[in-house]
């Protein structure tokens, strides 16, 4: 992440402008890592008309219309391209989960979207993930930008 210092006025109204849509479209993935879930468990209420993927649809349309009309700074550029990227491939995902239960057509695009959903923290502050850089497991590692 580039230094704090460096955020301009219009940056910092991106910032502010985008913070939703990102929770959104995170809190979209958690839907949809979800429902993989109750899918991958047997339960016969993962189905294609499930109630939660019509909130996941919808939450992902008004944060992706949110992203759409922002105006992103120079500085916000990546960022923004990001959250772009993370909402085309939640959408993917979507469509997937609504064609049938098989779990790879919906948990490939939404491993991308989360890839790009993690490359936007590293692009402006204010946008973080959970951390487990402290996890027993992150020991010895250091983070590093995620190829989607």
């Amino acid at each position: 992440m580039r230094p704090l210092l460096e955020i301009d006025e219009r940056t910092a109204n991106y910032v502010l402008q985008t913070r939703r849509q990102f929770e959104d479209l995170r809190q979209v993935a958690g839907q949809l890592a979800g429902f993989l879930v109750l899918s991958a468990s047997g339960a016969n209420t993962a189905s294609p008309d499930h109630r939660l993927l019509e909130t996941a649809a919808e939450l992902h349309g008004s944060a992706v219309d949110g992203v759409h009309s922002a105006r992103p700074s120079p500085r916000a550029l990546a960022h923004h391209r990001s959250l772009m990227d993370a909402g085309a491939e939640l959408g993917l995902a979507i469509a997937a989960a609504r064609k049938g239960i098989d779990i790879d057509p919906v948990l490939i695009p939404l491993r991308r979207a989360y890839g790009h959903l993690q490359n936007a923290t590293h692009e402006l502050p204010g946008f973080e993930m959970v951390s487990f850089q402290h996890a027993c497991c992150a020991v010895g590692q250091s983070p590093r930008r995620i190829e989607p």
